[in-house]
């Protein structure tokens, strides 16, 4: 399926797409009203809560029951400051989430419901997260002057999770805006009130926050996730607290130009960087901000017909291995519950069958419209958005009875991002199935990973990028690359005279060719510069071939390097690997699956085997208890060599 290729490197990234769709005399005479913009029934709309499937009703409300029961956790500031003390986020987070998490579930039980037993529960949530000094991240505190530790109370910081938390305010306001006010009508004054001081405020008058891409004193810095993750927040802040018209227009027009940045610097393939993790939050999260922009002017413009978004939107189904599996470069996770109801909506507006159906399979499985067992995953998730989980139980009928996709593409290439996905077959994982991405190290998220291949044999991981542990402290820090896991040497590349793979954008893969066919799918490419000078490696072209026809995996390197040095191989696996003599290793699966067998020129490479075990709970959960490094080391120092090894059924 070459031309998935060609449609790739045929695309172009828009140019200030947002600003020139949406330009302020356009907004001027379409954008309604807050009291006029009704995206959603409220909660004296009975019929659409009352239609909400039976079983998802109950187990809002099941849940909502417990989280009475649970009561409500203020924020202490010996919690917040356990970041700053001890470099752990994870017990902030937890707590900070996890309150926002409750409330909606409360807020939504009780719209399902109708029957007024959940409202003070909610009314006390909200008070008590406007009591917060802070709604921000604790990991986030750098972005104000005083720094790292408790927040300033008179330096609101616009981060990901107070935007979040805005947006989560107004619309529980604005489902159940009446009902509160019988609690006491100052609790809808405090929303705006806070919302205002802490949130609107601040991102109308500051044009320094990093993720904004508009102040001129601010160096030029490729944006990410927070970019459409943040504004697609103030999109609804405003849209539902702004009574202003001219406040608003700004701030529409201003959210445009933000997103635009973000949006003008995207890969030209319409590649994800920061990987399947993050999706869920930058092309998912520009594509609210395309549908709240959409809904507020009367589904007045094709925007999401541009083929750019479609294909945006489309990664995800290039990025799928098998099951809940997805390449995993950089910050993310093997093992993922994608926001399938958003991917179906997603799917729906692009016109994008494929991805509708693959939305309502995700949905299926672990989203808010699963039965049974999958509901279990959102409902006692901490990570939950409003914006999110209101049109996914209102569609719930209609997300269930979609037609079903299980996106598996057989290949796939985007070549800005040197990334090729190939399986034997499409819509199968029988075979072996191969991706390898050879970018450079400077992407957003990344790891020292420039060309490191992820092999699957019939859906189960042979060879694996091991992900990242649980942010801390040092995670986005200048230690960052000395985290095992970012290191080239714990991915499946080579170490060369003891050099590893160096950070940075100038340390990339070059000279890429690619060609898939029915009979096997190849990529090569340069990973010299990678490198840094010490390494001294004048050329190492490596080249990863799916062979369809004897359904194995090879990988095949052609190196120089300025003088003989020790080269060791690093292939990382969550399989037993036993090496055997004449030239092979069986790599046994733990659980269940057929055996694979690797095989080597033994005469050049000697094979040593680590056993590591996991403490992490964010690698355990995502990989087990332990992970195995295979070294093949040379035999003897080296200044060229030719190498071939393959994976495939014992």
């Amino acid at each position: 399926m070459a031309n998935a290729g060609q449609q790739n490197a045929a695309l172009r990234t828009p140019q200030d797409l947002l600003s020139t769709t949406y330009p302020e005399p356009f907004l001027a005479s379409k954008l309604v009203s807050a009291k006029d913009w009704h995206p959603f029934p409220k909660y004296k709309e009975r019929g659409p809560w009352e239609a909400v499937p039976t079983d998802i009703r109950a187990a809002f409300a099941a849940r909502a029951e417990v989280d009475q029961k649970t009561g409500w956790n203020p924020e202490l500031a010996t919690t917040f400051l356990n970041f700053k003390r001890n470099g752990n986020q994870t017990h902030d987070q937890n707590e900070n989430w996890g309150r926002r998490a409750q409330m909606q579930r409360l807020a939504l039980a009780e719209c399902m419901e109708g029957k007024g037993r959940f409202i003070d529960d909610v009314a006390n949530g909200i008070w008590l997260i406007c009591e917060e000094t802070s709604w921000s991240d604790s990991a986030h505190m750098y972005m104000q002057k005083a720094g790292a530790g408790l927040a300033d109370v008179d330096e609101p910081v616009v981060d990901l999770f107070a935007a979040e938390t805005a947006a989560t305010l107004a619309w529980t306001r604005y489902l159940l805006g009446e009902q509160l006010d019988q609690v006491s009508p100052l609790i809808g004054k405090r929303i705006a009130v806070e919302c205002e001081r802490r949130i609107l405020v601040p991102a109308r008058e500051r044009n320094d926050f990093f993720w904004m891409g508009l102040g001129d004193a601010i160096k030029p810095h490729r944006l990410n996730n927070w970019t459409p993750w943040i504004n697609s927040n103030l999109l609804v802040a405003n849209l539902l607290l702004e009574d202003d018209p001219k406040v608003r227009l700004h701030e529409m027009t201003r959210i445009a130009r933000s997103v635009d940045v973000y949006l003008n610097q995207y890969w030209p393939d319409a590649g994800e960087e920061e990987g399947p993790t993050y999706y869920t939050r930058s092309p998912l999260c520009l594509f609210e901000c395309l549908s709240w922009l959409e809904s507020a002017t009367g589904n007045s413009t094709q925007i999401l017909d541009h083929p750019f978004i479609g294909a945006m939107g489309r990664y995800i189904l290039n990025a799928h291995v098998a099951g809940d599996c997805y390449i995993n470069y950089g910050d993310a996770d093997m093992h993922l519950s994608p926001d399938g109801e958003l991917i179906y909506r997603y799917g729906k507006a692009a016109h994008d069958d494929q991805l509708a159906g693959f939305g309502a399979h995700c949905a299926a499985k672990a989203g808010w419209t699963a039965q049974g067992d999958g509901l279990k995953g959102p409902m006692n998730s901490v990570l939950i958005s409003l914006s999110r989980t209101l049109p996914a139980v209102l569609g719930a009928s209609e997300i269930r009875a979609a037609r079903k996709d299980e996106g598996l593409n057989r290949d796939a290439w985007y070549p800005s991002l040197g990334l090729m996905t190939a399986r034997e077959r499409a819509n199968s994982t029988d075979g072996m199935y191969v991706a390898v991405l050879a970018a450079n190290n400077g992407r957003s998220h990344t790891h020292n990973d420039t060309g490191s291949p992820i092999v699957f044999m019939d859906g189960e991981p042979v060879l694996i990028d091991v992900g990242v542990e649980t942010y801390n402290a040092k995670t986005f820090s200048a230690d960052r690359y000395k985290i095992w896991t970012m290191q080239s040497a714990y991915h499946n590349l080579p170490t060369i005279g003891g050099v590893m793979q160096h950070d940075g954008l100038e340390f990339r893969a070059t000279d890429h060719k690619y060609e898939s066919n029915d009979n096997r799918a190849t990529v090569s490419f340069n990973i010299a510069s990678a490198y840094p000078k010490e390494a001294g490696v004048k050329s190492w072209v490596r080249r990863v071939t799916l062979d369809r026809e004897h359904n194995k995996v090879t990988i095949e390197e052609d190196f120089e390097l300025e003088r003989a040095v020790p080269v060791s191989l690093s292939l990382m696996t969550t399989r037993l690997a036993t090496v055997n003599a004449g030239g092979t290793i069986t790599m046994k699966a733990l659980v269940s699956g057929k055996a694979c067998l690797m095989k080597f020129d033994a005469t050049q490479m000697e094979p040593v085997v680590e056993k590591k075990d996991l403490v992490d709970e964010r690698l355990r959960n995502d990989l087990g208890d332990s992970v195995w490094r295979i070294l093949l080391k040379t035999t003897e120092p080296v200044a060229k060599g030719k190498w071939s090894y393959d994976f495939g059924p014992t």
